[in-house]
């Protein structure tokens, strides 16, 4: 039951569709005519309204469905099909309306399923229904037609449906049908429409490789030219919208809800293709070899190419269409449906854009209009292509063998139209299909366009308008132009289309020539020059974005605009970006990869976005290998080119250069298959009788082979390749050889090489007679058998072969002359000749004259294309390379700039047409981009500095609007291209420095001269300072324009340099011009130049360092003026410096490192007021700085302030010094807490102000450290304890100061303070206080220790020698205060030093105090009479400094002795320096110090110390010693030198005596002063015996005593020398005698020393015999005393009278009494027993003492006591 219900239901509905339709053809249908369609009809209605409609016995028996997807038998699918068929076929429209309309409903309503395909024959039903419908268009009933239409849309958009084949072809070539024929444009439009639609389907199943895929409606309106829209009604496109997406949203209607429509069947071809079966893959090349045949065929061309499209019996006209389609489909034998019908839709399409009228002088319209829109479908199809279509083997090989020969055809067509298509599917193919077909651009492009751009006097104006639109728009696509370079310019054997391309535009943009023929009219040149300017800045716009593509620069492309990135899209397709495209399904990954594998030139779009930074290594190079290939190009054209203008240069240019072998077979080689060669030079070059030239001759023509060629054959073959020369020497040699190699290949043809010499001779005679327009009577047939007779060995040739050589002669010329029909005047020389491409564009350019000529050339042409395609396809070089390397733009800016800056300079100079002038700018901002990211500085500074000229800013009287576009360029190349431009800032920040001071005189503001230039007089100064200055612009009278006057005077770019004005008269129309252009001016707001200043915060750390340079290098010269400076750029540097102070420390420091030289230099500017401003701006920064914090161990902020050290030392101005001090200050007061590392540069800044020569700035100066000591100690050596050196460095040169005695007392005190500080360990002290650790803990301060390590003498040490040298300060105060302080310290703080640390300062600090007074001392000695005085004076300060700072130094040893005992011998040798002075008061101070160490450190000594002390003491004695018998042999000299001198003068002078000399003087000075140090000496000893006798060793002891015994035996025995004595006496130097008083006094020491040892040392006593020592002493003393007071003059001999003894001799006495009256003591003291022992040898001495004549009482009394004492007991005892 449940069935028939459901049978019944489907009965109703297919009812609903069928019955109706049957019933209306039944009432239209005519009984006579139509009677069998009738009855059809009726038992069709019969069958449906019965419920008898049995279902099919196999699943796929009928294409005819119900509702429910039940399939009907073949029976009832045929009985209810066949009424609608025979219905289609009656052409009655009333009939066939119904029909169609019901067939329609069927197919989209899914009641007719299955595939509709020749090749699947059991569906034959569904082709009888495509046949019906398709017949009925030729009704020519419009209402039919869009029925029609509809039905074959509804079929082919059907998924259920699918047609396929042959029936898809009939479907669109009935649809191209009724667009030619119809009379309604409603159903043209219609019918382009659906044909668009169709294809768009074909070709979108074809990617998909899927028949289900979801269909989108065609938009109606963008099939149409606008200008065709605009002709269009409305209505009609909506009209026709409507018809589309209604037939193709029906059948979206029907899929969805029935998904069961996929049965198995339709599986079978839509599921995924498999391409691995072998039998498969050797189909798909069967297929392409047949179609390479086909396309070799001439025949099969002269049959298809040139048949008329449309005859009168259109019928005919589609019939011989069917057979060439059917034809062609046997060889298509493509096992996947979808991929056959997109190629066979394809080669459809391609053949019918080539389909042309019998004659083309009769322009078929139907003809032309297939033609036309054959070429839009083509274009739409290939702008939407996909990759299956792009990338394989076989629809490549179609485009190559159809599609190129319709561009070759259609290319040359004078119809616009046409011609526009072919570009737009040129265009197509380059920027979507470059990849598979670099052979084929590489010929059409200088073609179709090169050809049309070259021509520049005489181009077709439409043409050249549609090129220049193409080229533009290629431009769009970034990756083309890159392609382009790589794949042809660097290609050896490829012309240079990028190079051409860019001279072509430039030649157009510049117009044509003065004074040249043109067919253009002005108005066209301008626009063609507008479009040309247009596409250089494409061009550069493209390279541009490639360049930011490549290295990810998508911020900085501010040039791709919103409409550009549209045609982006739209144009380029997903040309531009691989990501674009949605993923292949498996299927297509597939089958590409079974068909190609390596597919070295496959679309390699998708790789363009990996840049070069992501490749492999080996590939980096990329770059390099292309700029190789380049040169390699451009070195063989320069070859090429040198050969002809001078061949032999040429070959040995090439040889040289080894892009030709040196042996003359490569040289052959080379001439015969060179591009680019001159036919008539390589014929004078082998006519060329030099040696290289016959031997590459021979081999040029041994390369030939004319084995079996007809003589006149073999001589066409021969001189194809060159002219021969006009010499007739040259032509004779060539023809012999000819002849020669002609007999060679043909030995049987003539007797000898004589015969082929001459017939050859003789051939080329004919030629030119039968030929040349000249000959007006020519040569007959029998005339050249006479010439020719016997040439054969006096035999004749055969008649026959003579005749046939005559006919083919005359009727076919052997053409000698190289490139007869070449355009030469229009097009470069070698343009087409290195293209081989002569013969072609002669033929495609010229108009045709002849028909049966041109069909005959055409074929050449063809032939020679698909030759030369081959050829090139070939080599090498027809691997296509995708570009990706950033560097490769660089070979190709250097093709371009030149170009670029001559097509935009000129124009921005001449024209005042803003379109052109914006575009220049364009041109100018992309070049400038490009340059600079590529670092090409020297093309970079030739844009810019053209750009900066065009500002006019120079010359501000002829700024236009223009000027004002290009100062806006400027701001914007600043504020996209920053980053890059490094030097060229220069140009920009000078621009902008004119630009503003424009500015301010067109606000009427003073300029900064009113506050920054001195004037030089009272007139200028009254002149000068004018009020405040009201705006220019309003109020234009003579005083306020004083300021502007400057600007309007024209300078050159140059020379007008960024200060104010330049010399000259302004005019007045100067002036009016001026005043209008300063308020053009105001179109540029301030902000926007400052924007330049406050976006150098976005600029990377290259790009800001670059950025202040120019900037310092701008504002110097805007400083440089000595009349008019400005300080615009200054205060923009302090501007800058705040904005990037943020910038991390390296970058900034390399700024800075800029920006401090720059204030070095302006601080010390002749200018006071600009260097007051600089240094102010300095400080207003260095106050911004100090906000920042820093680290420890940085040294930022000292960097940061050096600017200060340096102006403050070398300015020369007291202000500025001034303002120094008061700026630091203020930071210092104001950051205390950040200065840190600058607190070395603080002061340094106070150190040079405590040297300065005023007053006011040393006192301003000490203020402030004394603020900063007293108050901010702790924060000096925070982070850097290095800066408590330089804090006492900087205190030590105040204590030098010569204006105030307080403040150098004052920075001693500080030291005191400082040193304070250093020894309780509190440098950094405030880092420390914050980690909390107290300071003052006395452990801490006990356990601190100072050694010798660097880092503690780095702060004692300054500090120390610092006061150690002030000790030698001239004022006595601060001598003083300096001694107490450096003392204190050490002895308040010495006991934390080390022993290692006073070695130290004893060697570096206190020795050296004394270093000075021993120079001292030593120049005063030498005889520096001139100075005596003033260093005497001097003296008297020194000795009371030196005894204080010697006794110190002693007074420190000895209290540090425990540590500083080493250093003993060092101490000791300073004082024995002192002692051995030649200067009795340093002496007199050394002995004293040596006396208060022993006194005060005796008690420490151990006895080795002794034995040093003593040993030194020995040593000074032995040193000091008087020398007086040198005083006298000096002495005696100078008198008898003296005598010989004056034995001439007057008795009176000599008899004066003379005056010692100086050196005399000084020797007499030295014997007292060592004759004093000898007694200090002997007190000395005497001393240090009292005191510390009792513990001296026995050796200390004996070495003290024989010290002590030296001295007073060398005066002994001077004393003692009577001859000496006398020769003093009379010189009378010294009293006599000379070293009494010192004699007597170390003798009496040395008695004393003697008699206390025994009770001292008993021991010791005995050991040494003492007492024999004591006696031989007193003996000798006692004999010494008589003698003196017995002795009488030995001269007088016999007295007259007793003479009393002289007063001298009685004074000698006197003073010896003392020692003898000792030595009786001493006698007197000896033990009884040891006194009686001795007594024998004294009393014969003692009684002659009693008969002496004494000087004194004392001797006699003393003698009495002994007497009476000691000798009387003993004597009475006895």
């Amino acid at each position: 039951m449940a069935t028939e219900g459901r049978a019944a239901k489907t009965h109703t509905k297919l009812e609903k569709v069928v019955a109706p339709a049957l019933e209306k053809v039944i009432k239209s249908s005519s009984w006579g005519k139509h009677r069998k369609l009738v009855q059809e009809a009726k038992s069709a209605i019969d069958k449906l309204s019965g419920s008898d409609l049995e279902a099919a016995a196999s699943a796929f028996e009928s294409p005819l469905y119900g509702d429910n997807g039940l399939c009907y038998s073949a029976a009832n699918a045929e009985l209810i099909l066949q009424p609608l068929i025979g219905a289609c076929e009656t052409q009655a429209p009333r009939v066939v309306e119904p029909a169609l309309d019901c067939l329609q409903k069927l197919i989209a309503h899914g009641h007719l399923r299955g595939d509709m395909d020749s090749l699947t024959p059991d569906n034959k039903l569904l082709l009888e229904v495509m046949e019906g419908v398709c017949k009925c268009y030729d009704m020519a009933e419009e209402g039919i037609e869009l029925l029609v239409m509809k039905t074959l849309l509804s079929a082919v958009t059907s998924t259920s449906l699918r047609v396929h084949g042959d029936s898809l072809l009939k479907a669109v070539r009935t649809c191209y049908n009724i667009y030619l024929g119809s009379k309604s444009p409603v159903n043209q439009t219609t019918a382009k429409a659906s044909l668009t639609q169709m294809i768009v389907i074909v070709f979108q199943r074809m990617e998909a490789d899927s028949s289900t895929v979801a269909v989108q409606p065609i938009v109606v309106a963008d099939l149409m030219e606008p200008a065709e829209r605009s002709n269009t009604d409305t209505n009609v496109t909506q009209f026709v919208q409507g018809f589309i997406t209604k037939v193709v949203q029906d059948i979206e209607g029907v899929i969805s809800p029935a998904p069961v429509l996929k049965t198995m069947k339709s599986m079978r071809y839509d599921g995924a293709f498999d391409t691995a079966t072998s039998a498969d893959s050797s189909n798909s090349n069967d297929i392409l070899g047949a179609t390479d045949k086909d396309m070799l065929d001439a025949k099969y061309w002269e049959l298809n190419m040139y048949k008329s499209v449309l005859d009168q019996n259109r019928k005919g006209g589609e019939l011989a269409d069917a057979e060439m389609d059917k034809e062609g489909d046997a060889d298509v034998q493509i096992n996947n449906k979808l991929r056959r019908d997109a190629f066979l839709v394809f080669r459809a399409l391609c053949k019918l854009s080539m389909k042309n009228a019998p004659q083309e002088g009769l322009a078929d319209p139907f003809a032309i209009r297939g033609k036309i829109v054959a070429l839009e479908l083509l274009k739409i199809m290939l702008e939407n292509a996909g990759t299956v279509f792009r990338t394989s083997d076989r629809f490549l090989g179609a485009i190559k063998q159809y599609l190129c020969l319709s561009l070759l055809k259609n290319s040359a067509s004078s119809m616009m139209n046409i011609f526009q298509l072919s570009c737009s599917i040129f265009m197509s193919l380059v920027s979507r299909f470059r990849a598979g077909l670099k052979a084929e651009i590489g010929v059409f492009f200088p073609m179709i366009v090169l050809r049309v751009l070259e021509n520049v006097a005489h181009p077709n104006f439409s043409q050249k308008t549609i090129v220049l639109r193409f080229l533009e728009k290629l431009c769009v696509d970034p990756q083309i132009l890159v392609d382009i370079f790589v794949n042809y310019d660097c290609d050896v054997d490829s012309s240079n289309i990028f190079e051409r391309m860019v001279n072509g535009l430039l030649k157009t943009a510049q117009g044509v020539p003065n004074g040249a023929e043109t067919s253009l009219n002005p108005v066209q040149d301008a626009a063609l020059k507008l479009a040309a300017i247009k596409c250089l800045v494409g061009v550069l716009r493209s390279m541009g974005n490639w360049l930011n593509r490549q290295l990810r620069l998508t911020d900085s492309s501010p040039y791709i605009k919103s409409n550009d990135v549209e045609d982006t899209t739209s144009e380029a397709g997903d040309a531009i970006s691989a990501s674009a495209l949605p993923p292949a399904p498996a299927s297509e990954t597939g089958e590409e990869s079974g068909e190609k594998v390596d597919d070295k030139h496959g679309d390699k779009n998708g790789d363009v976005s990996s840049t070069s930074e992501g490749r492999p290594a080996e590939e980096t190079s990329e770059a390099a290998i292309f700029e190789q290939r380049r040169a390699y190009k451009l070195e063989v054209q320069e070859g090429i080119s040198l050969f002809n203008k001078k061949p032999r240069k040429g070959i040995e240019f090439l040889i040289n250069s080894h892009k030709v072998g040196e042996t003359p077979e490569e040289v052959a080689k080379f001439l015969r298959n060179g591009t680019g060669l001159d036919k008539a030079m390589i014929g004078d070059y082998l006519g060329e009788k030099e040696d290289f030239s016959l031997k590459v001759m021979h081999a040029y023509v041994d390369s030939f082979n004319f084995q079996g060629m007809e003589f006149d054959e073999s001589i066409r073959a021969f001189l194809s390749g060159f002219r021969l020369p006009g010499e007739a020497q040259k032509i004779d040699r060539i023809m012999e050889k000819f002849a020669e190699r002609f007999t060679k290949c043909n030995p049987r043809a003539f007797s000898s090489a004589d015969t082929a010499y001459v017939l050859a001779y003789s051939v080329i005679l004919l030629n030119t007679d039968a030929h040349s327009p000249m000959v007006k009577v020519k040569m007959s047939k029998a005339e050249f058998f006479r010439n020719n007779r016997g040439i054969d060995d006096g035999r004749d040739i055969p008649e026959d072969f003579m005749s046939g050589l005559y006919d083919r002669i005359v009727s076919n010329e052997i053409k000698m002359k190289a490139d007869a029909l070449a355009p030469s005047k229009q097009q470069p020389a070698n343009l087409n000749r290195i293209l081989g491409l002569d013969a072609i564009l002669n033929i495609v350019v010229r108009k045709p004259r002849e028909d049966s000529k041109v069909m005959e050339t055409s074929d050449d042409v063809i032939r020679h294309m698909q030759e030369q395609f081959k050829a090139k396809a070939g080599k090498s070089e027809s691997v296509y390379y995708a570009a990706s390397d950033v560097e490769l733009l660089r070979p190709m800016v250097d093709v371009t700039w030149a170009p670029m800056l001559v097509a935009f300079s000129v124009p921005l100079d001449k024209s005042e047409d803003e379109v052109v002038t914006f575009q220049c700018l364009e041109g100018f901002r992309h070049a400038v981009h490009i340059t600079a990211v590529l670092c090409m500085r020297t093309q970079r500074d030739a844009f810019l500095t053209s750009l900066a000229k065009f500002t006019s800013l120079h010359s501000a009287a002829d700024i236009k609007q223009k000027n004002i576009d290009a100062i806006k360029a400027i701001i914007s190349i600043a504020d996209e291209d920053g980053n890059y431009l490094q030097d060229a800032w220069e140009h920009i920040l000078t621009c902008v420095s004119r630009f503003e001071h424009l500015h301010l005189i067109g606000e009427g503001a003073p300029p900064d001269a009113t506050f920054f230039a001195a004037p030089q007089n009272e007139g200028d100064r009254r002149h000068s300072v004018k009020g405040p200055v009201l705006p220019v612009l309003r109020r234009k009278t003579q005083g306020k324009l004083q300021y502007a006057a400057a600007a309007a005077r024209r300078g050159s770019y140059d020379s007008a340099g960024v200060g104010g004005g330049s010399a000259g008269v302004v005019t007045t129309e100067q002036m009016n011009n001026l005043v209008s252009n300063l308020n053009m001016l105001e179109q540029i707001g301030s902000f926007e130049v400052n924007k330049i200043f406050t976006r150098s915060q976005r600029l990377n750390s290259e790009a800001i360092v670059d950025f202040v340079k120019a900037l310092c290098k701008v504002s110097m010269e805007e400083l440089r003026s000595p009349s008019d400076p400005r300080v615009f750029s200054l205060t923009k540097i302090v501007e800058i410096s705040h904005f990037n102070m943020t910038r991390i420390r390296l970058v900034w420091s390399k700024m800075w490192s800029v920006l401090a030289d720059y204030f070095v230099t302006v601080g010390c500017s002749d200018n006071l007021s600009v260097a007051m401003y600089a240094m102010d701006s300095l400080r207003q920064l260095a106050m911004k700085f100090l906000d920042r914090d820093e680290l420890a161990n940085f040294n930022f902020q000292n960097e940061f302030m050096k600017p200060f050290v340096i102006v403050m030392r070398k300015s020369s101005s007291v202000e500025i010094r001034e303002l120094i001090i008061r700026c630091v200050s203020q930071m210092v007061f104001a950051r205390v807490g950040n200065v840190k590392s600058g607190w070395k540069i603080m002061f340094m800044v106070f150190t040079t102000a405590a040297t300065d020569e005023h007053k006011s700035i040393v006192l301003l100066a000490f203020e402030t450290i004394e603020k900063i000591v007293r108050e901010y100690f702790p924060y000096i050596t925070e982070t850097e304890t290095t800066t408590f050196t330089d804090c006492v460095n900087c205190l030590i040169a105040f204590t030098n100061s010569r204006f105030n005695k307080d403040v150098s007392l004052n920075a001693i005190a500080f030291l005191r303070f400082c040193a304070l500080k250093l020894a309780e360990g509190e440098l950094g002290a405030a880092a420390r206080s914050k980690s909390g650790r107290s300071l003052a803990s006395p452990e801490d301060k006990d356990s601190l220790t100072f050694t010798d390590k660097d880092d503690h003498l780095y702060f004692w040490f300054p500090l120390l020698a610092g006061l150690s040298e002030l000790t030698f300060d001239p004022r006595p105060d601060i001598r003083k205060s300096a001694l107490e302080v450096l003392f204190d310290t050490l002895r308040f703080h010495g006991d934390k030093f080390s022993a290692g640390l006073w070695e130290k300062v004893f060697d570096s600090v206190l020795f050296p105090i004394f270093d000075y007074v021993r120079r001292a001392t030593d120049a005063a000695h030498n005889g520096e009479t001139e100075k005596e005085q003033a260093e005497l004076e001097m003296d008297a300060w020194l000795y009371e400094t030196c005894t204080l700072a010697l006794q110190l130094v002693v007074d420190l040893f000895v209290k540090f002795y425990p540590v500083v005992n080493p250093l003993l011998g060092r101490v000791l040798s300073l004082l024995t320096g002192f002692i051995k002075r030649p200067h009795q008061s340093l002496a007199a101070i050394g002995v004293a110090a040596f006396v208060r160490l022993m006194s005060n450190g005796g008690t420490l000594f151990s006895d080795e110390k002794w034995e040093e002390v003593l040993k030194g003491l020995h040593e000074a004695a032995l040193e000091t010693l008087p020398d007086l018998a040198h005083l006298v042999s000096v002495a005696q000299e100078e008198q008898s030198n003296h005598m010989v001198r004056n034995s001439v003068s007057s008795r009176a002078e000599s008899q004066d005596g003379h005056e010692p000399t100086v050196e005399m003087h000084n020797l007499i000075q030295d014997v007292k002063c060592r004759t004093a140090v000898q007694l200090l000496l002997v007190q000395a000893m005497t001393e240090m015996y009292n005191s510390h006798g009792a513990q001296l060793s026995a050796g200390n002891t004996m070495q003290l005593l024989d010290t002590l015994h030296t001295v007073a035996v060398h005066a002994h025995k001077v004393n003692g020398d009577h001859a000496l004595r006398q020769q003093l006496q009379e010189l009378r130097l010294m009293p006599d005698p000379p070293l009494l008083r010192l004699e007597s006094e170390a003798y009496q020491a040395y008695l004393a020393m003697l008699q206390h040892l025994p009770m001292d040392k008993p021991s010791l006593a005995k050991d040494v015999e003492v007492e024999t020592r004591l006696v031989e002493l007193c003996e000798e003393v006692l004999r010494l005393y008589i003698s003196i007071s017995t002795s009488t003059d030995e001269s007088i001999q016999k007295p007259r009278w007793v003479v009393p003894l002289g007063s001298a001799r009685r004074r000698e006495l006197v003073s010896r009494a003392p020692l003898v009256v000792a030595t009786l003591q001493a006698v007197s003291g000896l033990k009884d027993a040891s006194f009686e022992q001795y007594l024998v040898r004294f009393f014969p001495l003692l009684a002659e003492l009693i008969s002496c004549e004494h000087g004194s009482g004392e001797v006699q009394l003393a003698l009495s006591d002994m007497f009476s004492n000691w000798i009387g007991p003993i004597l009475l005892q006895a």
